[in-house]
């Protein structure tokens, strides 16, 4: 032992000296969580109703609404920034959004986000709520001076003629919509009766729109800054 330390020494390098040569080790670093983003999480209920966000979400929003109704157009413009942008993106809170289609209008904008299906559905939606005070009052219009033009039509081609002089369909299609998809739908019989029968269903259970259900509780609040507060309690976030 004693003629190694001396070999040490003869090179010039110590005990201490031959520790401190090894390269200090750095500490590890924590690799930041991923974050993901909620929003692009889109389902089907068996329905066939829209599911936005975390399937398993703590708190579970259901949404019975029109499309020409005015405060559903409210709710979804006052709510978009923290229900969508914050509670849902975050994995906190879903939404089922469930149309229930109560007139010729309201099919018409039904069918097309429908149509649109998943994340189109959701754009769709918004876009259509942000702009009814541009396409409503024309439909309306049309209902009142044209609409017994089509009364021999199909319930489709009723559906069809409404949704276009409204400008629904010039909406969906400057989102996108190819208009092969947009005939296929209207000439695809299955699917009014579908959404009449979820019409009819939603009649039954609530009161006018929008009508919200939290975690299968329904509750009499519709304006978006009463409502917040309730998914709150819950756990949304």
């Amino acid at each position: 032992m004693t003629r190694v330390l001396m070999a040490l020494s003869a090179l010039g390098i110590g005990v201490t000296g031959a520790a401190q040569a090894l390269p200090a080790k750095k500490p590890a670093v924590a690799s930041a969580p991923v974050v993901r983003d909620w929003t692009t999480t889109v389902t089907t209920a068996p329905a066939g109703n829209v599911i936005l966000g975390n399937p398993q979400a703590r708190v579970k929003v259901i949404e019975y609404l029109s499309f020409t109704c005015s405060h559903c157009a409210a709710f979804s413009v006052e709510s978009a920034a923290v229900l969508k942008g914050q509670l849902i993106k975050s994995g906190s809170t879903s939404i089922e959004y469930r149309p229930i289609a109560r007139d010729l209008l309201d099919l018409g904008a039904t069918l097309l986000v429908r149509c649109a299906g998943g994340r189109g559905f959701v754009g769709g939606a918004e876009e259509i709520f942000a702009r009814q005070g541009e396409w409503l009052p024309i439909g309306i219009g049309f209902m009142e001076r044209d609409a017994k033009r089509f009364a021999l039509d199909t319930p489709l081609e009723q559906v069809r003629a409404a949704a276009q002089a409204s400008g629904l369909i010039d909406l969906m299609r400057g989102r996108g919509l190819a208009d092969t998809r947009i005939n296929a739908c209207f000439a695809d019989k299955t699917i009014l009766p579908k959404m009449l029968a979820n019409g009819e269903a939603a009649r039954k259970v609530i009161k006018g729109t929008p009508s919200i259900v939290i975690n299968g509780v329904p509750t009499d609040e519709f304006v978006w800054e009463k409502v917040e507060p309730l998914l709150r309690a819950k756990g949304a976030r």
